[in-house]
């Protein structure tokens, strides 16, 4: 018990915890206590690799070769709503941002890599913000040299761009998924198209107990290499609960 008592207060360094009925704990991960570099995100480069938000591991594969590039989970402060293009690539799609610190998700050209919880542990998701990435938005916002521009010529085109939120259980299986549309384009009134442009807190209660969550991609605009859509989101406020021990 006072060992269960001492992890619970070393998770509140990275996390706030409520205890709620039940004896079960709902942490929420905010990356607020992660530090940036002058550049305002992390990438892997200082080749520490994952990083952890006590309870999480957050997986993060770094290649220094020319050009170097990552995949998986990096985090940021960064929301530069106006620049587009990969130059743009840490920053959230949301002008309110301030100087919050989130994570971002860049998949692996044909794997996973994953959000997860210690080995053999499953806890249930809550919830989780998400927003949309500024490289990702205003490639559909406007087009660009690989992308094309949503709603086409005329706006009619019923395009959209999607996430999966995959959970996996202690066996290593998927057992349910949630899709949340980060823009959506479908509308006959092209008036209520739209392109997520601020944090949306997204209910995950419905993948029960998981031991781990990856995401992937899908879009109308693709080609033979695959979806054209920068494939890329921004999370936060990541929230699960944990049953504890009766104190």
């Amino acid at each position: 018990k006072f060992q269960l008592i001492a992890l619970l207060l070393g998770m509140s360094i990275f996390t706030s915890c409520k205890k709620n009925a039940d004896n079960v704990i709902t942490n929420t991960v905010n990356f607020e206590n992660l530090s940036v570099d002058a550049f305002g995100y992390w990438n892997g480069s200082d080749g520490t690799g994952s990083f952890i938000c006590p309870g999480l591991t957050f997986s993060n594969n770094y290649y220094s070769t020319s050009p170097s590039y990552w995949e998986g989970f990096s985090y940021s402060q960064k929301s530069d709503v106006t620049t587009s293009g990969s130059a743009n690539l840490y920053s959230v799609y949301d002008a309110s941002n301030g100087n919050n610190t989130f994570a971002i998700y860049y998949p692996p050209y044909q794997s996973d890599l994953y959000a997860s919880f210690p080995a053999g542990a499953q806890n249930t998701f809550r919830s989780m913000s998400i927003c949309n990435a500024t490289y990702a938005a205003l490639s559909m916002k406007n087009g660009d040299q690989f992308a094309k521009k949503f709603g086409g010529i005329t706006g009619n085109d019923k395009d959209w761009f999607k996430v999966t939120i995959i959970g996996y259980n202690a066996q290593g299986d998927s057992v349910k998924s949630i899709d949340f549309y980060l823009a959506d384009y479908r509308f006959d009134d092209n008036s209520k198209d739209y392109i997520v442009n601020k944090w949306t807190t997204v209910d995950l209660t419905s993948l029960g107990k998981i031991n781990k969550v990856t995401f992937r991609f899908s879009s109308t605009d693709n080609s033979s290499w695959g979806i054209n859509t920068p494939a890329i989101v921004c999370l936060d406020n990541i929230k699960y609960d944990v049953v504890t021990l009766a104190l």
